[in-house]
């Protein structure tokens, strides 16, 4: 399929620059102490009660005087520049139990929570476990290794930064739509290319009765609205392992080659250095990101750790049939997206971030 021909830029609110955002703040959220009192009380509230933190709602976690603030974070996510930060969580003085109940509270004012990996997380410690980047049936997430900019299978991801690494780990964002018109720009035929289906690994996590690999495009229109769906280039690389998955093309292999090339430009690119107590929302639809390899600290208390949650929109857009190669559920008003359960795992939150995602 060559869709060059029919297609014209995107532009919008979504279609930003670096420079378009520096020296802005309007996409963070700083938290004021009236603010952490808030939290608190919530946390609070929701012990007194003996609620299960998987059984928070947000009706649950209760934020007057932060709702409003937080549903304008929200509607920028969701609808203009595709991202938001909250900045300023005490987490060095919470205990992991009021750190994962603080960050499921805020969170469940953006979305619902689905699972992650197979084995039901809801919430997932991003942290080095010793996991090779070799290793074709593990993620990269818990490992040193750079991350490409790519795209998680969820409306929104959001990451809690816990602690940072000794050096490097440095995170970057990027806007899908500018990228997508940068790309169209620079040459028509490579970003009709990324229309096509692209073969991705699915690194062990093959649903009943599909193949370990499956195939999406990087960019699609439906109903009036541009989706993105951001590939690790390393899973692109080990679905050639497969005998039955099709091989990529040379102007795929051009396209994709142009598509990193201009995430990673500092035009396009924005790095926006991770602090203990940031969380970073993302719309997957809208904005790739990724982050560099780390050193990490000697002492395993100080290890760079991120909490991950993978966030459904109730309110999201509607997506193209295709995402169900990859999603499980895209139907717009339901938990959609998110891991293929394994047998007999219920959905829990796990306490221990040195639980590898697959064990």
């Amino acid at each position: 399929m060559n869709t060059a021909h029919s297609l014209t830029p995107i532009g919008g609110p979504s279609a930003w620059h670096a420079a378009d955002l520096q020296g802005r703040e309007d996409w963070i959220l700083h938290l004021a102490p009236n603010d952490i009192d808030e939290i608190d009380a919530a946390v609070a509230d929701t012990r007194r009660r003996g609620l299960a933190i998987i059984d928070i709602a947000p009706a649950d976690f209760p934020l007057p005087g932060l709702t409003v603030r937080l549903q304008a974070l929200r509607a920028a996510i969701k609808d203009g520049i595709g991202f938001g930060y909250v900045r300023g969580i005490p987490v060095d003085r919470y205990d992991r139990d009021t750190q994962l109940r603080v960050y499921w509270g805020l969170a469940r004012h953006i979305g619902d929570p689905v699972p992650q990996n197979r084995n039901g997380h809801l919430i997932g410690h991003v942290i080095d476990v010793g996991d090779g980047p070799q290793d074709v049936n593990k993620r990269l997430t818990q490992s040193t290794a750079e991350l490409a900019f790519h795209s998680d299978s969820c409306d929104v991801v959001g990451l809690l930064c816990v602690h940072t690494a000794r050096r490097g780990g440095q995170s970057a964002i990027v806007s899908a739509i500018a990228v997508h018109d940068e790309m169209l720009h620079r040459a028509a035929d490579l970003c009709g290319a990324l229309y096509d289906p692209v073969v991705i690994d699915r690194r062990g996590e093959v649903p009943p009765g599909q193949a370990p690999w499956f195939a999406m495009p990087v960019f699609t229109q439906h109903q009036g609205q541009f989706n993105s769906y951001g590939p690790l280039p390393q899973y692109i690389e080990s679905a050639r392992r497969f005998a039955d998955a099709p091989r990529m093309t040379a102007r795929q292999q051009a396209a994709i080659a142009l598509f990193y090339d201009i995430c990673g430009d500092d035009r396009f690119c924005l790095r926006v250095p991770f602090q203990p107590g940031d969380i970073q929302f993302l719309h997957n639809h809208l904005i790739f990101h990724s982050r560099t390899a780390f050193e990490d600290w000697p002492e395993p208390v100080r290890k760079r750790h991120l909490l991950r949650i993978w966030l459904s929109l109730p309110d999201g857009r509607e997506l193209p049939p295709i995402f169900l190669n990859k999603w499980t559920n895209i139907t717009r008003g339901t938990r959609r997206g998110g891991a293929v359960l394994a047998p007999g795992k219920p959905l829990t939150i796990p306490f221990d971030p040195e639980i590898p995602a697959f064990a």
